[in-house]
């Protein structure tokens, strides 16, 4: 197709016409098809990123229409089409967030964040086992999709960072606490080191006032926001590791008042 056809069919596709009709310039197969076999639609790329429907690279920059970014919203041409979004707009809807941020379906996962979990942003459950993507856990690393997405690790690398520690225990905010006891004990934020902005760190807190620090609540395994983790009347601050703390054993006594063992 030389370049008057071209410019005419962007033309057209402009102006709203039917990309049926666009066959009648020359070298345009049906809407639904990819004649490049770039990823990218014929109707989309007419319609929608302006790129050559027949040219899998249509500026010749070495790069395929499918991975361009022309809104520099972090998210290429082929997710965009995936995604039912505008590939020339970075806030498709205008309503003031970036496409990548939207949470179209409702799952608890931003568009960029269902495309590193391999989910599909316009379906909560992708996988249809009754549980939204969000709250997959897909790496088994002890972090769910929408934990992963919060401290910004990759959902499909149980050890994003690889340094050997998962990205559950890592400490994204360097407070003491480790991500997944932050999420799911403490309930404070794994991306700030002093959730309330009191001045005290969330490992130094006392969330159940039970007379021991969140990072030693961790420490002993014990409930942050449960004074007596275990149920057994006593306080985690009386307890040793979530067992009630015994006396220690006195010396036996002599009946002359003086303490004394046997040896041997």
């Amino acid at each position: 197709m030389d370049n008057r056809k071209w410019r005419a069919i962007r033309a057209v596709a402009g102006s709203g016409a039917l990309v049926a009709s666009l066959a009648l310039a020359g070298g345009v197969s049906a809407a639904g098809t990819d004649s490049d076999h770039d990823g990218l639609t014929n109707s989309f790329e007419i319609n929608k990123s302006h790129t050559n429907p027949n040219k899998a690279d249509s500026n010749h920059n070495g790069i395929s229409d499918a991975k361009e970014n022309p809104d520099h919203d972090r998210l290429s041409n082929l997710r965009e089409q995936k995604a039912h979004l505008n590939p020339l707009k970075a806030d498709s809807d205008g309503d003031g967030k970036p496409d990548w941020k939207e949470d179209n379906d409702h799952d608890g996962l931003n568009t960029l964040w269902e495309f590193k979990a391999h989910d599909n942003p316009l379906d909560a459950d992708s996988n249809n086992n009754g549980t939204l993507d969000g709250r997959e856990d897909d790496d088994k690393d002890g972090l769910n999709n929408h934990q992963e997405q919060v401290v910004g690790d990759n959902p499909e690398d149980a050890d994003t960072d690889n340094d050997g520690t998962s990205d559950a225990n890592e400490d994204e905010d360097h407070d003491g606490l480790s991500n997944e006891f932050e999420f799911d004990n403490s309930h404070t934020s794994a991306v700030d080191g002093d959730t309330d902005d009191d001045g005290t760190s969330d490992a130094d807190e006392d969330n159940d006032s039970d007379g021991v620090s969140n990072e030693q609540e961790e420490q002993d395994g014990t409930d942050a926001e449960d004074a007596d983790s275990d149920d057994d009347g006593t306080p985690d601050g009386e307890d040793h590791d979530g067992e009630d703390a015994s006396p220690s054993p006195s010396p036996t006594a002599s009946p002359t008042g003086y303490s004394f063992h046997i040896i041997g």
